[in-house]
């Protein structure tokens, strides 16, 4: 063999080598690119696994929804709600029978009284019932009790739901608002339990099957629970939040001075006071207690926006109220306030600004925000989180879980608190609302006389917003009565029912 024939096998085999190891590195690549796929989509699946148990996977077993919640329901007689005295809210009437539920009746024994907050498990689930429903089909009795159950062929009860509210402060609520559409809310500053979640019109549960395409054509929207749904133009009652907000920006606040002759001209437009009352020379104490228009509007022109929008959002504004014992997955059963001051917008000029500095325009709340901000000036600035939900018990006492308490947010310092309650302490001694002076017990608060647009029958929303203290037992509460002849009723008169009931 020729040295020439020798290197030309040498260089073949050369070349073959080369291929080879081409290939077999072109392999390896695919394969670490194979691996690094499967392993980024192993990665993922375990997170959003561990994201799911964290995160979601007890709103979805929760969801009233859920084929297997349906499925649960029918094994289980669904648990009672109970009021913070202890009477039955919601109670299933069964035969007894753990494998024929055809024959159970929800049973609601205060039918209208506590109808929107309580709900109902016909045609979907709302309120309590829906917030609840988990809990109520689930059992949590000792494994041996489960079992005397089977022996004896008795049903299998869910766990029982113990709540915050009071029957007999509901009933004076619910009875306090007349014939009158409206809310009335009520809460303990000290502790956030809300004792009172009233709403007109209402409805009977038990007979909603019979009732269901009536109620739903009505306009009066009896379905809903104006206490924490309904969404009101406020009125004098945010002068609250325009108050704040200016004290924020002037330290001198104190110094205030305005001179009311009943109506105030401004450049382009006027605003009058209640029957163009003129209050004469006030301070800001004065202008609060009378509740004076010009004043507000004067102040509201000089604040600037940045602070109002900021002041407005410390106090839950523009943000989900904290009220998490009625939310679902897929539903709220409380609305926050509406309050936006935007110099950008073609609505934004001076008349704007001076009518929503009163409570007018755009603005929006809801009773549930308001006695929320009642709450927390009557503890220092600070609001209690607020429950509907005290703990959830087992059939025969044993507790499945209690609901936290402690503070929720500080919606202003200690000072501002004490200078806001000094101002509503005025309001009942003196001003819009001193009915209350001659109370056994003393009482702070802000009315409200909000002009509903386009109403050519001039109807009004009254409002009344404020807490009341005897010894170490107090009460916040805000009342909203919608859509009256203005003058014929008052917000304020409810409210001094609800509080005589609860002091006296």
């Amino acid at each position: 063999m020729s040295r020439r024939t020798s290197q030309l096998e040498s260089e073949g085999a050369n070349i073959k080598s080369t291929k080879g190891k081409k290939v077999k590195r072109k392999r390896n690549i695919q394969a670490l690119v194979t691996t690094l796929i499967f392993t980024t989509v192993f990665l993922f699946m375990i997170g959003y696994y561990l994201y799911f148990m964290l995160h979601d996977a007890e709103t979805v077993v929760m969801n009233s929804k859920n084929p297997r919640i349906e499925e649960k329901a029918k094994t289980v007689v669904r648990g009672t709600i109970y009021s913070s005295d202890g009477k039955k809210l919601a109670y299933t009437d069964t035969n007894g029978t753990p494998d024929n539920f055809d024959d159970d009746k929800r049973r609601y024994p205060y039918g209208k009284t506590f109808a929107q907050v309580v709900g109902y498990t016909t045609k979907g689930f709302t309120g309590l019932e829906d917030v609840c429903n988990y809990d109520l089909i689930s059992t949590d009795t000792s494994v041996l009790k489960q079992l005397e159950q089977d022996l004896n062929h008795d049903a299998l009860h869910g766990n029982d739901v113990h709540t915050t509210l009071n029957t007999a402060l509901q009933k004076t609520a619910y009875e306090a608002l007349g014939e009158n559409r409206g809310g009335v809310i009520a809460m303990d500053p000290d502790t956030g339990d809300i004792f009172v979640s009233a709403s007109k019109p209402s409805y009977n549960p038990e007979d909603l099957d019979e009732i269901w395409e009536e109620l739903n054509q009505k306009s009066s929207a009896p379905l809903m629970n104006r206490s924490t749904q309904g969404q009101y133009l406020p009125g004098s009652v945010f002068k609250i939040v325009t108050t704040l907000a200016y004290m924020r920006q002037n330290e001198d606040y104190q110094d205030f001075s305005y001179h009311c002759g009943g109506t105030a001209k401004f450049k382009n437009f006027s605003l009058s006071c209640y029957h163009k009352n003129a209050h004469g020379t006030e301070n800001l104490e004065n202008a609060f207690a009378y509740s004076c228009n010009g004043a507000f509007a004067t102040m509201g022109l000089d604040i600037d926006t940045d602070i109002f929008n900021r002041t407005a959002q410390d106090l839950l504004f523009n943000n989900p109220l904290p009220l998490d014992d009625l939310k679902t997955q897929n539903t709220s059963y409380v609305k926050s306030g509406v309050f936006s001051l935007d110099e950008k917008s073609e609505k934004y000029n001076s008349y704007y600004v001076a009518e929503s500095s009163i409570g007018q325009q755009d603005v929006l709340v809801s009773p549930a925000q308001m006695v929320m901000i009642a709450s927390a000036i009557a503890k220092n600035g600070v609001l209690m989180k607020p429950r509907l939900i005290a703990s959830v018990k087992t059939q025969d006492g044993d507790v499945v879980s209690e609901a936290e308490t402690g503070e929720e947010k500080q919606l202003m310092t200690k000072k501002e608190a004490k200078q806001l309650r000094e101002y509503m302490s005025a309001v009942c001694e003196y001003g819009t609302a001193k009915e209350f002076s001659q109370s056994s017990y003393t009482a702070y608060g802000k009315t409200g006389t909000a002009d509903l647009t386009n109403n050519p029958d001039g109807k009004i929303n009254s409002w009344f917003v404020g807490y009341a203290k005897k010894g170490k037992k107090r009460l916040a509460i805000a009342v909203v009565l919608e859509n009256v002849d203005n003058g014929s009723v008052s917000a304020k008169n409810c409210a001094k029912d609800v509080f005589d009931a609860y002091f006296e």
